[in-house]
């Protein structure tokens, strides 16, 4: 018999878990082949095998939860295509997924123990994960093998595994009783503070708060100045609608597609202000410097490129510096224990402007890691911004200006006497 827990047993964990699991995959599955069922009636005509449109859902699958699909070498159009690969990781389908799993995770508060219903989601969205790889794999196109098995896993149980351990928990009279993974969670994020060096324990707060605030900011600001790219460039993007051909639904799909990698594009432009910019295309680049391009895929939304030129680039170079300047001072009351540990302003200005300007150095190059893309065969395989040149970048901008920013923020308000862990 199944041992114990507060509101059942493990068994029942589990299976509340995979069903989860199991309601969510499915659920995306069908929305998908609804969609890809309704364009193989309407523009095939339903003369086509209706599996082939079965299995380009089960692709469309893969692809939002960041899996690479392989396409084998062909000819088109009497020119031979190389084999290629489409890796891209739809940053806003894979936070919907995640948040599927996050959703799922915070009805665990319940449970004595949250790892029953980790297995179960895991082995859960792992067999479907399994069975839609033997029916969508052909010859010509297939998923990667490999993270088609681990990725979708990762993406989805990764959100319930983090629902339920950091995810609010509900206003109730009663007390409830915090699983012990939820205690030893929080009993290890604690524990990290008390065992770090006092200089990182004296600056990781503000550094945290005010380097997270930067990228948070920054990609508001960008969301901003893409909605009027697009309004500003909109017969740019009506012309690339136009040359896919595809109608009502095509251009309707196209768009929802898009809307996928909103988040994407957003950090795009992110890159733009920040200086170094992106490419789309192996000898690309598109910066406030200027911008050099070669032949582009059929993406409306690439009619937004900005031209850009010398004269922009210094303006918009302003953008990121003053954000930093904001986020810097507006962490002030989180720098206490940094104005009493340090003993000059100097040396306390140094600490918090590095420690800021490498967390937001860090999370941009993150960003700049899991948006880069490959969307076609040769060149296509390069397409986001270079993580290096982000890190640097932001380093510099982030940091410097946090340097200066802190001698107000994190200035030491009076002489105070040396602190006892320096005495020792």
């Amino acid at each position: 018999m199944a041992k114990e827990t507060g509101n059942g047993t493990r068994g029942v964990a589990l299976l509340i878990g995979a069903l989860d699991a199991l309601v969510s995959a499915v659920a995306i599955l069908a929305i998908l082949v609804a969609g890809s069922s309704l364009s193989w009636w309407l523009d095939a005509g339903a003369t086509t095998d209706w599996f082939s449109a079965f299995r380009n859902a089960i692709d469309i699958w893969f692809a939002l939860h960041g899996v690479a699909i392989n396409f084998a070498a062909s000819t088109f159009a009497g020119l031979e295509i190389p084999a290629f690969a489409i890796a891209v990781l739809p940053l806003g389908a894979a936070l919907l997924i995640f948040a599927l799993g996050w959703r799922s995770g915070k009805r665990l508060f319940g449970s004595l123990e949250l790892w029953p219903a980790w297995i179960g989601s895991a082995l859960a969205y792992g067999g479907v994960s399994a069975l839609l790889l033997s029916l969508s794999a052909t010859k010509e196109l297939s998923p990667d093998p490999i993270a088609a098995y681990f990725v979708p896993v990762i993406v989805f149980t990764g959100g319930v595994v983090c629902g339920s351990l950091f995810g609010a928990l509900p206003h109730t009279a009663v007390k409830l009783n915090l699983a012990a993974e939820r205690i030893a969670g929080r009993e290890f994020v604690e524990g990290i503070g008390e065992k770090v060096n006092w200089v990182v324990r004296s600056v990781a707060s503000p550094a945290l708060r005010a380097g997270t605030a930067f990228v948070f900011v920054l990609q508001l600001i960008s969301a901003v100045v893409f909605a009027v790219l697009l309004g500003y460039n909109w017969l740019n993007v009506i012309q690339l609608y136009e040359q896919l051909q595809g109608g009502i639904l095509g251009g309707f799909s196209a768009t929802l597609m898009q809307l996928a990698f909103l988040p994407n594009f957003t950090y795009y432009v992110s890159s733009w202000l920040v200086g170094p910019g992106f490419a789309i295309g192996t000898g690309s680049s598109v910066s406030p410097l200027g911008t050099a391009l070669g032949p582009l895929p059929t993406v409306p939304v690439f009619g937004a490129i900005p031209a850009g030129d010398f004269t922009v680039g210094m303006v918009v170079l302003v953008v990121p510096l003053l954000v930093a300047l904001g986020v810097t001072v507006a962490v002030k009351k989180y720098a206490a224990e940094a104005r009493h540990n340090f003993a000059t302003p100097l040396a306390s200005a140094i600490a918090m402007g590095l420690s800021i300007g490498f967390v937001a150095a860090l999370e941009m190059t993150i960003l700049a890691l899991l948006t880069h893309a490959a969307i076609g065969p040769g060149r296509m395989q390069n397409i986001g911004a270079d993580p290096l040149w982000i890190f640097v970048w932001v380093f510099l901008e982030v940091g410097v200006i946090a340097f200066l920013a802190s001698f107000y923020a994190a200035k030491p308000n009076a002489a105070s006497p040396i602190p006892e862990h320096l005495k020792r």
